[in-house]
This record gives structure tokens, sequence and C-alpha cells, in this order.
């Protein structure tokens, strides 16, 4: 067992963990709501847990006078461990707070813009906000003003047969089945919950044993002690 299967795979397997019939039309007119139960189980134990396999950077350019951006397409707000702006040479962690103080020094709702961004902060309708605003575009050659996003990728569609999973078959399959036993009052629902757990135990028992991946990036704008000196100035369009 292991990630990455088909959902038409998942689906055979979930039905015998259930007991449930295999043939596919015994099956037809319930399919939908075991495709559903297989996403929200995973969708649960994606939002439990950073994957290390999920772990992605994304880019994406700033652009001149813009306070406010959207995630990368596959990225959610909640889910975005850093964000990384290329200063010069470097790529520098911005600090993910931008205090009321903040505003004093370029105040964004008068559109008083600076060069670099040093900070961001969620905002409404699942965007974030950059301060100060940029005053230029950024340079897609010398990667100068580019995000780089860090964190946990979306899950893929699994609503097809050849449609994939993004987490361990087996674990899915063993919480699907553990629901439906229970549901039908089976006396192996419990064995079956904690065969699932085990999974789930084991697979992050594994994670913790990766390494690439380190929570508190690169030293943020404040913190950093080597690189090219910062030069601000007041921008405010006419």
């Amino acid at each position: 067992m292991a990630r990455n299967q088909t959902l038409l795979k998942l689906l055979q397997d979930y039905r015998s963990e259930a007991r449930l019939s295999g043939n596919p039309a015994h099956n037809s007119s319930v399919r939908d709501t075991q495709v559903r139960t297989l996403q929200r189980i995973q969708e649960w134990l994606w939002e439990e847990h950073d994957w290390p396999h999920l772990i992605v950077e994304r880019f994406m350019p700033v652009q001149a006078g813009q306070r406010f951006y959207s995630p990368p397409e596959d990225m959610t707000i909640d889910r975005i461990h850093r964000i990384e702006v290329r200063y010069g040479e470097q790529w520098c962690e911005l600090t993910p707070l931008i205090p009321s103080e903040a505003f004093s020094q370029w105040d964004s709702e008068r559109d008083e813009r600076s060069w670099p961004v040093e900070r961001w902060r969620v905002y409404e309708d699942d965007q974030f906000e950059l301060w100060p605003i940029p005053d230029d575009n950024a340079d897609e050659v010398s990667l100068e003003g580019v995000l780089k996003f860090t964190g946990i990728r979306t899950l893929r569609p699994l609503v097809k047969d050849d449609d994939r999973t993004d987490l361990d078959d087996r674990m899915l399959v063993l919480y699907a089945a553990a629901e439906h036993l229970a549901a039908t009052g089976a006396q192996d629902a419990q064995f079956k919950a904690d065969a699932a757990q085990k999974r789930v135990t084991h697979l992050t028992g594994n994670m913790s044993k990766v390494k690439t991946f380190r929570v508190g990036g690169t030293p943020s704008f404040e913190a950093k002690l080597r690189g090219p000196p910062r030069v601000h100035y007041r921008k405010v369009p006419q």
C-alpha cells in the first residue's frame, strides 16, 4: 500500500475492508457517497499533519502599487509556512505580522510605497497583504522582487476512477471502513479504527526523520545580519 493510488483501487480496497460487495454494479447507487467519505477523510488528514511529500515552493512576482495578493493557485493561505522575497542576491523571509505602528512609517492607506517589502499578514477573503507596498514591479530575470512561498499544497481532485490519492491509501481505506462498520454496528469497527490510527502513527513517525524542511525558514529581515544594506525611500504616487 502507498500513496498515489487510483480512486478505483481505493474504492475496491475500501469495499473489501468494509465487507461490501466488490461488484461495481452493486455499488453504483452509493458510489458517490463512498467517494465523498474517502475525500473527507483525506481532507481531514491533510489538515492534521504537515506531510513532507506535499511541501512545495511556488513563486510570484510583486506588482508596483499592489497591496493585496491571492496565494498561489494550489496553496491555501492557512497552509503557507513562510514567504520570502528576493532582495539583491538572497532570499529574505518576510515577517508574518504588520503591527499598527508600521503604518506610521509607510502608510499603505495613503498608498505610500517603498522597497524592499518586509512584512505580510493574512487579509480577508483568503488574501494576504504586503508591507510596505512595493514601488516597482519584480524583475523576473534577476528575480529581484519575486516572492517565494513554502508550504503544503492543496489536494488533487479525487473524483474520477483514474484520479490519484495524495495520502497513503491504506490509511484512508482503514478509516473509511471503520466508519462504515461502526455505522452498521459491526464488532470489528474499533479494530479497523485502531489499525488506521496505527498506520497514521507509523507514517507520521517516519515524517519526523525527514530533515529537508525547516519551519523557521531563512532569517527574516529583522534577524538578517549579512547581505546588501537596505536603502528605503518613501514614494507617494502623484
